[in-house]
């Protein structure tokens, strides 16, 4: 946020200070989508202090329109004026454009992307290269989509450590072998093509 931004915002620009409401600013600021919280002080005779708390980037979702936003721990979308503040960990969401102040629901699969998206090119397998974390409107729900055209397909956020431990155990068991796809939507049963 700028402070240009945070002041035209809280609406007390030009307002005298016995007119002026700290907690309608406040809620003025909080309908900001990077704003996570503030705090604003009437001071006499003529000044306002405020603070905010502004929401903390842990990755960039990319909108089915091309449109990037950065996402915080709890699924909130938001901009920001510092294109650098988000760590470099992409999902790209295939379900529709997204918009300010929209959240991704449940956070659970928030952490399952963005920890798919922090895998290393090589990790599962050594084709497993260009990483692509992608948000499907279909059955395949999560998807990590590799270089050499094969994907693996997660489904949900549900039991997700197990269904990429059994992902990885898959891989590396079959370190060559020519692939379309790994399906481990349910951990119980694993399907893959060609079998």
């Amino acid at each position: 946020m700028s402070r240009d931004a945070a002041r035209s915002q809280s609406g007390l620009d030009g307002v005298p200070t016995f007119l002026a409401s700290a907690a309608g600013a406040r809620a003025q600021l909080r309908t900001l989508p990077a704003v996570r919280d503030a705090r604003v002080e009437i001071v006499l005779p003529s000044t306002a202090r405020i603070t905010l708390a502004e929401r903390e980037a842990v990755g960039r979702w990319v909108a089915s329109d091309n449109v990037e936003w950065f996402i915080d721990a709890s699924g909130v979308l938001f901009p920001s004026i510092d294109r650098t503040g988000a760590p470099d960990l992409r999902v790209f969401d295939e379900r529709g454009p997204r918009s300010a102040g929209e959240r991704i629901d449940p956070s659970a699969l928030v952490d399952a992307a963005l920890r798919l998206a922090a895998l290393a090119p090589g990790e599962l397998r050594s084709d497993a290269t260009d990483l692509r974390v992608v948000m499907t409107a279909g059955a395949n729900g999560l998807v990590l989509r590799t270089g050499a055209k094969w994907e693996v397909r997660f489904g949900t956020a549900d039991r997700f450590d197990e269904k990429l431990s059994l992902a990885r155990r898959f891989l590396r068991d079959n370190p060559t072998r020519r692939l379309d796809y790994v399906d481990v939507r349910s951990p119980d049963r694993i399907v893959f093509s060609p079998n």
